[in-house]
This record gives structure tokens, C-alpha cells and sequence, in this order.
């Protein structure tokens, strides 16, 4: 374990619009709705970015993060867990070369960047079948939702116009839907934001399947290792800390490659590790897998391990476009007066389960929080919320949102009963969307310490999904996000402010350095003394016996008054 690294704040006054800090300030779930939006709002959190070998141009139009805020209920689960009929952009096949785009040019100067929303579309030449190929009203259509929806109306300052042309005339060499598909994804990654992606209306092998065997794997020190298992077969079971190095008798190296190839470093862990995911994850009437693994058992030689897939644990809820997505809740004592809370994603009937754990944490004792967002790829935005509230206990943001035509600030009352005691956050690359929001709020109110191996996903957009020509889906960015201090995510992810290596051999001993610390870190705080409180009542520090001051000159500045601002105590009461 590393010393606490820096985090990162955005400069205070970057030109764009959508990088300037605002004012933060969302009461209850209620007043996430924007009255303006008609559409069907979802939040689709991909444990990914979206952008894909970026250049340095595109990289700096990222935008920062955001939490959805629309009137319906928000989608963050589709690419994460595979559990609707739509997938992410089609991988090519090395069969057949996809046209590639040129690297879009340096943006112009602000002062030069076009405002799109006073565009009269009705005087654009039409894209026709005939000349651009059948593939043409989609790409249309999606040109104009990202036109009309998005909440920079300069569209990060691109020439919107020219590029409807340009990937029009790209459609002409393509030569299947996956082509066509894949010219427009690329389109859409001119942006280079997350939440930016058409699904094509049926599944393909991109997305996981509805099972899967019962374990998680990562990117450990350069390989894929098991960190969670309870996949047993007739061989045996496959034990955690065991390296994965084929899945079916097809080796992982070639497509860990090229996922390599394709994902920007920062996210190449998340990236392989989903990759892993949807390679290991099965369909209805394929009852196995057959994987070759390293046995930690038996001195790290080859096995091979022929386990079961199924269906992942927990309780279904359906929620609008969101069907069956199994969740779970899990509370348990750590010792040391530390209490341990974990939800797999974020869906607003699970607030009463997260409420009931920490109650019961708190009946047994607890003092300190570990809360465990590892793997959480985010849902409905407003969930945050009420979660919030569990842990403060003043009034304060989660941020702000920006859409295009208005603003929504975050507003957290403060509970009637929070825990007040310490609380440390638990991150991965897979921890995004909601997840950050609600991480990167708490941090900047100096509420929660963060704690992890690597930085969080860095995708968290607003967005609604729509139906576009053809049965796809497409997801648009509809407002931008900003932290309460203006900390940057989007892209960049959260960086823990206690940094765990991880090990193959922790995983094979059963060991979790990252809870580990994260519980060692609690013990400590609680072990401190707190604060001693004044001698002397303040107020006959400031002035003397009959009220006059005690000192000639003023009192230099940042000297408090001698009233107290507040009815708190001085020194905060036990955490309950």
C-alpha cells in the first residue's frame, strides 16, 4: 500500500463552456426530473470508455462525468451486464476490414466553434438509399438525435456538418450491417465521450450472455486472474488466484491483443476484463464452460476445469426498459468495530435492503464504514440520493448537472439518523457511472476516504436511449457533470486516495489487500484521539472580562467569531 496519492481537480478557467466549475447544489429523487425532456431516459453504464485511441484533440474535448436526471427511470446496465437483446458496437472480423476514419483535425478556437442548435435542418441535402447504401436514414437519424440532443450545442466544437457527409460516403464501402454499424459507432466516437454508442437490434457475441460460470476475473500483474470463485465442476473447482489461459480450447492471448490494440492504457484493464466476461458467459442451452486454468493447488500447473454456467444471484427488478436485473445487497461485520456494505448496482428498490444493512451494522456496533462499489457499473442515478443522506449529516451536493437549456443541482438534505463515523469507499475499473457521481460528491465534501488498486472507470455521462430506424438503440449524451469542486472524471476516473497493489498471490492465498487496507485505514482513524476541545470559552479568548476586546489591534483574518456559527458541539458525538 502506497501513500494517499493527490487527487485531481480541474482547472478553475478552461475556455469551454462545459469545463467551467458551477455552483453545485437534488433534494429528493423527485427533483432529478427536467421538465423539458419527453424522452425515455436511461442511463447505459458500459464498464468502459467510450473513446477508442484517441488523439490528443479528441481526448480534450472530454467532457466531465454526470448522473442521469430525466424524468424516467435511468439505464446503466445493458453493455455492463448483458441483459437485454441490444449490444454494444459490433467488433469487426478480420474478415472483414471496416473503413476507418480519419483522425479528425485539431478543434478550432473557441471563439470560432459553431453554434449547431441554429441550424435549419430542413435545407440539408437528403442521404438517400440510392446514393449512400440502405444503412443511410440510420446514420442520419442518429446525426440529428446527437444534433438536436446534445448538451453542447458546438458539439465540442467539431464541424458536425462535414461529418454527416464524410461517414455518409464511408457507408458506400461497407459491406455488411456489422460495416455500417461500426462507420457510425465511429461516428458517434468523433465526440470522444462515454455514453455515446448505438446497439444494434439484435444480440451479438460482443454482449454476455443471459449465464455464465460463478467467478470474476481481472487483469492482475499482466494476466487474467481468477479473484472470486465458486465455480466447482467434476475436475474440481476452479480456485481463486488461478490464471485463465484458454476459454473452449481457444487461447485468450489473441483477443487479449486485441482488445490491447484497440483501448486507450487506462482503460485496458476494464476493457480485458469484460472481454473476459463475455467470452466466459453462455447462453440458455449451453450448460458449460471448459476452461484452462493454472491450479494454485498444484504448484501453478495446467488444469483444465469444466464448470457450469448459470444465472447470477440475487433479487430481479424491473424497472421501465430495465428487466430482471438480479441485485444484491450484502452487510457483515469486519472486526475492529468496521462494518462492510456492498450493492452490486444502483436501482431504487434496493434502498430499503441498503438502509436495513446498515442498520443492523449499526445495532451491532459499528463505528467505521467500509462501503464496496467494486465491479458497481452505475443504474438509476437517483438512488444516490437516498444514500447519501444515510451518511450525512448537513445539507450538501453531489454536483451539478448541465443540459442544455438548464441546470439541475444535486441537493442532498441531510438524513434524520446518519452515520457520522468514518467511512472509506472501495474502487476498481469497473466501479462507474452512478457509482462515481456518488463517490466523487461524498470526496469532495470531505465525507469518505477512497480506496483501491486503480482509478475508477471515468464514464459517467447523462443519457437517454431512443429507438432509431431499424429496431437500434441509440444512446446520447444530454448533459455535462460537475463535482462539487470541479474534480474530473469523465476520462479520467477516480484516483483512490489510498492506492493497494493487488497480487496474483493474494488472490491464491484469499487474501483482499484492498479491503484489507481499506479496514486497517478505519482502525487507524478510530484509534486517534479526537479533537480536545477549547480551555477557554471562546468568546473570553476574543474579549476581556467586561466585554471589551483583549486586544488593541483587530483580530487577523480567518479568526472565527465569538459567537459559535452553529448549535454543533465542538468535538462531534460517537459514531452510531
Amino acid at each position: 500500500m502506497t501513500a494517499p496519492s493527490p487527487r485531481s481537480h480541474a482547472d478553475p478557467g478552461p475556455l469551454h463552456p462545459r469545463h467551467r466549475a458551477r455552483p453545485a447544489g437534488l433534494a429528493e429523487p423527485a427533483a432529478l426530473e427536467p421538465k423539458t425532456s419527453r424522452s425515455t431516459a436511461l442511463e447505459l453504464t458500459a464498464a468502459r470508455s467510450a473513446a477508442l485511441g484517441l488523439s490528443a484533440a479528441r481526448a480534450a474535448r472530454r467532457a466531465a462525468p454526470g448522473l442521469i436526471a430525466t424524468r424516467s427511470v435511468a439505464l446503466g446496465l445493458i453493455a455492463a451486464l448483458g441483459l437485454t437483446g441490444c449490444s454494444r458496437d459490433p467488433a469487426p472480423s478480420p474478415a472483414e476490414p471496416i473503413p476507418t476514419p480519419t483522425e479528425p483535425a485539431e478543434p478550432a478556437p473557441e471563439a470560432a466553434c459553431r453554434d449547431w442548435s441554429t441550424l435549419d435542418t430542413t435545407q440539408l441535402a437528403p442521404l438517400t438509399e440510392a446514393r449512400f447504401g440502405e444503412h443511410a436514414p440510420l446514420l442520419d437519424a442518429v446525426w440529428r438525435r446527437v444534433l438536436e440532443k446534445h448538451y453542447d450545442p458546438t458539439l465540442g466544437c467539431l464541424d458536425w456538418g462535414a461529418k454527416r457527409e464524410q461517414y455518409a460516403r464511408m457507408l458506400v464501402e461497407t459491406a455488411t450491417d456489422a460495416q455500417a454499424y461500426a462507420v457510425i459507432a465511429a461516428l458517434l466516437r468523433e465526440l470522444g465521450q462515454s455514453h455515446l454508442r448505438l446497439y444494434p437490434p439484435s444480440r451479438t457475441p460482443d454482449v454476455p450472455g443471459p449465464t455464465a460460470p460463478d467467478l470474476t476475473v481481472r487483469w492482475v500483474e499482466d494476466q487474467l486472474v481468477v479473484v472470486r470463485s465458486r465455480a466447482d465442476g467434476p475436475q474440481g473447482p476452479v480456485l481463486p488466484g488461478s490464471v485463465l489461459h484458454a476459454i473452449d480450447d481457444h487461447p485468450v492471448q489473441p483477443w487479449v491483443d486485441e482488445v490491447r490494440g484497440r483501448a486507450e492504457p487506462h482503460a485496458f484493464p476494464r476493457e480485458v476484463a469484460r472481454a473476459a466476461a463475455v467470452r466466459l458467459s453462455c447462453e440458455r442451452d449451453d450448460p458449460s464452460r471448459k476452461l484452462k486454468v493454472t491450479n494454485p493447488a498444484k504448484d501453478g500447473r495446467m488444469a483444465v476445469r469444466v464448470v457450469p454456467c448459470i444465472e447470477p444471484e440475487g433479487e430481479r427488478v424491473t424497472l421501465g426498459n430495465l428487466r430482471g436485473i438480479p441485485t444484491r445487497v450484502e452487510h457483515r461485520a469486519l472486526g475492529g468495530e468496521v462494518g462492510l456494505l456492498a450493492f452490486n448496482v444502483w436501482m431504487l428498490p434496493m434502498v430499503k435492503q441498503v438502509q436495513a444493512g446498515m442498520e443492523t451494522l449499526r445495532a451491532e456496533g459499528m463505528r467505521a464504514l467500509v462501503l464496496d462499489l467494486r465491479g458497481n457499473p452505475g443504474g438509476v442515478g437517483a438512488m444516490s440520493v437516498p444514500v447519501a443522506r444515510m451518511l450525512l449529516s448537513k445539507e450538501a451536493s453531489l454536483g451539478t448537472l448541465r443540459f442544455r437549456d438548464f441546470e439541475q443541482h444535486l441537493n442532498v438534505e441531510p438524513g434524520d439518523d446518519p452515520f457520522t463515523g468514518p467511512v472509506a469507499v472501495l474502487v476498481d475499473e469497473s466501479t462507474a457511472s452512478t457509482s462515481e457521481i456518488f463517490v466523487v460528491g461524498l470526496r469532495d465534501h470531505g465525507r469518505i476516504t477512497v480506496v483501491g488498486a486503480r482509478p475508477s472507470a471515468g464514464a459517467a455521462l447523462p443519457s437517454v436511449i431512443e429507438q432509431v430506424p431499424g429496431g437500434a438503440l441509440l444512446q446520447t449524451v444530454v448533459a455535462d457533470y460537475h463535482s462539487p469542486e470541479g474534480t474530473v472524471v469523465e476520462g479520467e476516473g477516480i484516483v483512490p486516495d489510498v492506492v493497494v497493489t493487488e497480487t496474483q498471490a493474494d488472490f491464491e492465498a484469499g487474501r483482499d489487500p484492498v479491503l484489507e487496507a481499506a479496514r486497517a485505514h478505519l482502525v487507524q482513524v478510530l484509534a486517534e484521539p479526537p479533537a480536545e476541545p477549547l480551555a477557554e470559552p471562546l468568546a473570553e479568548l476574543l474579549d476581556g472580562p467586561d466585554g471589551t476586546p483583549a486586544h488593541d489591534e483587530p483580530p487577523a483574518l480567518g479568526v472565527p467569531p465569538a459567537e459559535p456559527a452553529h448549535d454543533e458541539p465542538p468535538v462531534a458525538p460517537p459514531a452510531r
